[in-house]
């Protein structure tokens, strides 16, 4: 009996321990690789063969399927331009212009990695259907209360996050994806 309970502590520790180090090195090593441009950060070697095992797993946990840099880039936020969390109860304004690219897209995402469910079924904006000023350029809100135009509905509760999908993006893009000009994420106020 003694040495059944030894044997299955030591089990138990052996698979706390495995499973802690394999979500730390899911979370960590996928870092390595990362590209920061403001408050986005991409991967160049998502949906590559190139990737090791752990940026695979790192986006299974989000993705269910990523197509490889010659065919879209994605960008995620979980920040503002100042580094702080995208929170529920907080707005925020997406400012920018269009990407290099053949098509793109802003979504949001609950702190879940799901849409956010909303009675406006309203859950991203394109460079076909965003309302622009003269210039081109665009303004996404994002907020609990509803906007005149380009609004997103944020989360109830806890934090969120953006992701930023570009298609067919141009080569020079696709070679140095740190050097979009990606859109600003700034904090318009709290409640």
């Amino acid at each position: 009996m003694k040495r059944g309970l030894e044997v299955l502590g030591i089990v138990l520790v052996a698979l706390v321990i495995g499973v802690g180090s394999a979500l730390w090195a899911i979370d960590y090593f996928p870092r390595a690789t990362m590209v920061r441009d403001g408050a986005w950060t991409s991967n160049p070697l998502v949906g590559s063969v190139q990737a090791n095992m752990y940026l695979r797993a790192a986006i299974a946990r989000v993705a269910l399927f990523a197509l490889s840099r010659t065919e879209a880039l994605y960008y995620n936020a979980f920040t503002d331009e100042d580094g702080e969390l995208l929170r529920a109860e907080c707005d925020y304004v997406i400012e920018g212009g269009d990407l290099p690219a053949r098509w793109w897209s802003i979504t949001a995402y609950d702190q879940d990695h799901f849409l956010i469910p909303n009675a406006s079924n309203r859950y991203s904006y394109n460079m076909k259907n965003l309302r622009r000023d003269e210039h081109g350029r665009y303004k996404i809100y994002v907020s609990q209360t509803p906007k005149d135009l380009n609004w997103l509905p944020s989360a109830t509760e806890g934090t969120m996050s953006l992701t930023l999908r570009a298609y067919n993006p141009a080569p020079a893009l696709r070679e140095n994806m740190g050097s979009a000009a990606l859109p600003k994420i700034t904090k318009a106020g709290c409640r």
